[in-house]
């Protein structure tokens, strides 16, 4: 038993023998008269095109059951994807947030360091910044709906803190 793990000879010919045969060997011979029997003559032991072909019909009824049941659904359908914004309120939203960051980095670089020379450029740059973000936000939810989020009972006094320091820096 020692030699099969270490993988030398135990000298008994007839274990030799019986130990020359390796799983590897076994499984080949195994496959090969099953394939015989059977006449497949494929290299995966199975037909793979009619396994895709299996598939492709499992992947296309599902498809058809979900779309037809999405195509069911009552008007709620339409009020859910209202909500989404366009392709061009996504455009705007980035142009605004882009210069709003570009404005917020340009007073904190250039202005904040001579703050005490010219506090009225970082005030206003980063102003500008600031409103440009929130601008964004209105672009990309629709400015009746941001308001309406702004308003909230909960956020008002942060809305009001907000405009209020934006409005008294200026």
């Amino acid at each position: 038993m020692r030699a099969w793990f270490s993988g030398g000879s135990s000298g008994n010919e007839e274990e030799r023998g019986k130990e020359g045969s390796s799983l590897l060997s076994d499984w080949n011979s195994y496959a090969a008269s099953k394939e015989a029997e059977e006449g497949i003559t494929t290299v995966f032991g199975f037909d793979l095109e009619s396994a895709a072909r299996s598939a492709n019909d499992t992947v296309t009824g599902t498809f058809n059951v979900v779309s037809k049941g999405v195509r069911d659904l009552p008007g709620n359908l339409q009020s859910a994807t209202s909500s989404v914004p366009s392709g061009k309120a996504f455009i705007y939203f980035g142009l605004f947030l882009a210069a709003g960051v570009f404005f917020v980095f340009i007073a904190f670089t250039m202005f904040l360091p001579v703050m005490v020379l010219m506090p009225q450029k970082f005030a206003i740059c980063f102003t500008l910044g600031c409103g440009f973000i929130i601008g964004s936000f209105f672009a990309l939810r629709g400015p009746k709906n941001q308001l309406a989020h702004m308003s909230s009972k909960e956020r008002l006094p942060f809305t009001l803190g907000f405009i209020g320091s934006m409005v008294g820096t200026m």
